[in-house]
C-alpha cells in the first residue's frame, strides 16, 4: 500500500547548505545547523527530495531579500515551499491549492512547524485573489504554468520574481517563450537530471 509504503524511503535529507528537512516520525539530526523542516506530506506532493521541489527551495534562498517581502505559494502539495519562505522572513505567505487533500496536509505540515502565524492556506483559485506579492513560486506542470502566466503578471509587484518549476529541460523554451511579452526577464534557469526551474524578474 503505497500510502503508508513510502514513508520509507523518506528518510533526513539536507536539501541546500541552509536546509535539511526531517520526516516528522524521525529525529533531526544533531547539529544539523541552518533551517530544519519537519514534513509528514502523506499523498501531497514536496518533500524537498524531488529535483523539481529542490530547486524552488534553491531559488528561493536566492531572491529572497532582507527587506519585508510576501510570497504566493501556487499549488502549495505538502506547503514545504510556504514553510521555508516563513522561515526565510516573508512577512506574508498565501499558500493555494484547489486540492481539499492537499491543504489539509499542508495544514499539518504548517502547524508541525509552528508556522501558522505567518501562512495564510487558502482553496480560492488563483484568478479571485488581488494584489501584489515580492516573489510567486509554483511546481506545476508545463500546461499549468501557461494558462497561469497572465495571473502572475498581474500578482506580482513591479520588480517581483517569479519562480517555475515541474518543467522538463525539453519545456523550458516553451515557457520562457511567452514571457518576454508579458514583462518578464529570465534571470537563471536552474536544471537537475532532467528537470529544470526558470526565475524571471518582472520588469514591467
Amino acid at each position: 500500500d503505497w500510502s503508508h509504503t513510502w514513508k520509507r524511503y523518506f528518510h533526513v535529507e539536507r536539501i541546500t547548505e541552509r536546509l535539511t528537512v526531517v520526516p516528522a516520525w524521525e529525529h533531526a539530526p544533531q547539529g544539523s545547523g541552518g533551517v530544519v523542516i519537519r514534513m509528514d506530506p502523506g499523498p501531497a506532493f514536496g518533500t524537498g527530495q524531488h529535483p523539481t521541489t529542490r530547486m524552488c527551495l534553491q531559488a528561493m534562498e536566492t531572491f529572497a531579500t532582507s527587506a519585508p517581502w510576501s510570497l504566493l505559494d501556487v499549488g502549495t502539495g505538502s506547503g514545504i515551499l510556504a514553510i521555508y519562505a516563513a522561515n526565510l522572513g516573508a512577512a506574508r505567505v498565501l499558500a493555494i491549492d484547489t486540492d481539499p487533500e492537499a491543504l489539509r496536509w499542508a495544514r499539518r505540515n504548517i502547524e508541525l512547524n509552528d508556522a501558522s502565524r505567518w501562512i495564510e492556506l487558502s482553496s480560492e483559485p488563483l484568478g479571485k485573489w488581488s494584489g501584489a506579492f515580492s516573489l510567486i513560486v509554483a511546481n506545476l506542470t508545463r500546461d499549468g504554468l501557461l494558462d497561469l502566466l497572465p495571473d502572475f503578471q498581474r500578482l506580482l509587484e513591479k520588480d517581483g520574481t517569479v519562480i517555475l518549476s515541474g518543467l522538463l529541460q525539453e519545456q523550458v523554451q516553451e515557457v520562457k517563450r511567452p514571457l518576454e511579452p508579458l514583462g518578464f526577464k529570465t534571470i537563471q534557469v536552474l536544471t537537475q537530471a532532467e528537470w529544470a526551474c526558470i526565475t524571471a524578474r518582472k520588469m514591467e
